[in-house]
């Protein structure tokens, strides 16, 4: 997939992991907990730039991408939405994060600064999502993630959203994250991506 793909809306699913939402002390959700990115946070190159100023979180999440437009009307319909399933990061500033929440404003800001939508373009193309998925930092395990452990399903997701909005071609969902979330510094080695597929491998700068 070249880096001239055009990208839709950018939905986000947070507290979509029992232990991510704990660590973080927040409460599980009864609902899917939908948040966006800008278009323009979009990476999918080999680096993450993060700014010297802050002090950046990495998010590792299995991501959507949406093949049709439309709004599905029950489960198995909102399958047949997903046209391929890849690795990203969430990538977020947690200190402004943490303030936004304190003052009861949106996160936005914390989210969607430049290059926050780390994704991995080489979206797999398959009936079925791979289980298991993970992120290393120089070489060492930072998270791994299980779709057992979700708490809504993609297709939960798809339907939640698809009350408040019709889908695009295109279109990015990143659907949680599981714990282990941490600071991200300049030439760190990030690799990520399911087990026993190709990884997407990184250098922070």
């Amino acid at each position: 997939m070249s880096e001239n793909l055009k990208f839709e809306n950018i939905y986000c699913v947070g507290r979509n992991f029992v232990g991510h939402a704990k660590e973080l002390g927040n409460n599980i959700p009864t609902s899917p907990l939908i948040f966006q990115k800008s278009n323009s946070a979009v990476n999918i190159k080999e680096t993450i730039e993060i700014p010297s100023h802050k002090i950046i979180e990495h998010e590792l999440e299995v991501v959507l991408l949406i093949g049709k437009e439309g709004v599905p009307k029950n489960h198995e319909e909102a399958n047949t939405y997903i046209s391929g399933f890849s690795t990203g990061l969430d990538l977020t500033d947690r200190h402004l994060q943490t303030e936004l929440k304190k003052k009861g404003m949106p996160w936005f800001a914390s989210k969607t600064f430049k290059g926050s939508a780390v994704i991995d373009a080489n979206f797999i193309h398959e009936y079925e999502c791979p289980q298991e998925f993970y992120l290393m930092v120089n070489q060492k395990i930072r998270q791994e993630g299980n779709l057992k452990d979700m708490i809504f399903s993609f297709e939960d997701i798809i339907l939640h959203l698809s009350k408040i909005v019709d889908f695009k071609k295109g279109d990015i969902i990143f659907t949680g994250t599981p714990e282990g979330v941490g600071a991200l510094e300049r030439g760190d080695q990030i690799e990520m991506g399911f087990n026993n597929y190709p990884p997407k491998k990184l250098v922070v700068i």
